[in-house]
């Protein structure tokens, strides 16, 4: 019979790539994930694990037992979830920057006074690594976003719950002409200096590039950071003008000023994905509901 502990043990190391980093991640001693670790290989007669240079690898059949054993464990952990009467236990939430900073934080603690057996963990992830988590079982739930028209999420095993409509401002130096309009469309920023994220980050830049292609809109020049902090700060010097989503973008620079974007696509699409196995869950429908509740009031 295999060992479910050992099994979650197993998991780890293939998810974090060390015994110490599993151990971590688990919350353990690495002496204790080695003596699961051998345990496991015990009741199987078999390795579970070879050692290349300085690290250790899976053997081909603990990459078998892992790719089957990781969603019997998160429907095991799905199904003590669901049983609980009450919102109770460890549950780890990831979401990207600005979601945590204008979203996930005040709805933490919110659930901090209304809950006090649940102990929300927050996790900083942009969307693709936090589903990848969340299909791995190493978040219980994620707060993604889509830039311009949601598009459906191709994945049976996740369901999605929307939160609302991040919408997108055209940050501008205070003394640009355009500055005192009561709204702005990107046709009528041909020809201006752009503050943008690099051409790595594939959201922002990818939504963007679609209005250049479109529009024509010949940018003078582009200034690039990751950070839309940074971004604002190219404006507040008067270098560029900038798109930038309202979530968690905080008080603005005296220089600056923003103005909405009149256009379909002007805005993002906020939600929060779970697995498909604990949507039934008290727990996950709490933490749902706080993030609904307190998103109401900052989403459109």
């Amino acid at each position: 019979m295999i060992d479910v502990l050992g099994l979650r043990v197993l998991v780890a190391i293939a998810e974090t790539g060390s015994v110490t980093a599993a151990a971590a991640e688990l919350g353990y001693s690495p002496s204790n994930v080695t003596q699961h670790l051998r345990r496991l290989e015990a009741k199987l007669h078999t390795p579970m694990v070879e050692r290349v240079g300085r690290g250790i690898v899976l053997t081909d059949q603990a990459a078998r037992l892992v790719r089957r054993g990781r969603k019997l464990l998160d429907e095991l952990d799905d199904l003590a979830v669901e049983t609980m009467a009450r919102p109770s236990g460890r549950f780890d939430v990831a979401a990207f920057p600005t979601a945590m900073r204008g979203l996930l934080i005040p709805t933490v603690a919110d659930l901090v006074r209304d809950e006090p057996d649940l102990r929300v963990q927050p996790h900083e992830l942009e969307p693709a690594a936090a589903l990848d988590r969340l299909r791995a079982g190493r978040v219980r739930a994620a707060v993604v976003k889509e830039w311009g028209a949601a598009a459906a999420l191709a994945d049976g095993s996740l369901i999605t719950f929307p939160l609302g409509v991040d919408l997108i401002d055209i940050v501008l130096p205070r003394a640009h002409p355009m500055a005192n309009r009561p709204s702005l469309e990107l046709v009528d920023l041909v020809d201006q200096s752009w503050a943008l994220t690099p051409e790595g980050e594939r959201s922002y830049r990818d939504w963007f590039i679609s209005h250049e292609n479109v529009l024509a809109l010949k940018p003078r020049m582009i200034y690039e950071a990751a950070e839309f902090s940074s971004l604002i700060g190219y404006v507040e010097h008067n270098l560029a003008v900038a798109a930038i989503p309202r979530l968690g973008r905080g008080p603005l620079p005296s220089a600056t000023v923003a103005v909405p974007l009149r256009d379909p696509s002007a805005r993002r699409t906020v939600s929060v994905a779970v697995r498909a196995t604990s949507r039934d869950s008290a727990t996950v429908g709490c933490v749902v509901d706080a993030l609904r509740v307190r998103a109401a009031g900052i989403l459109s």
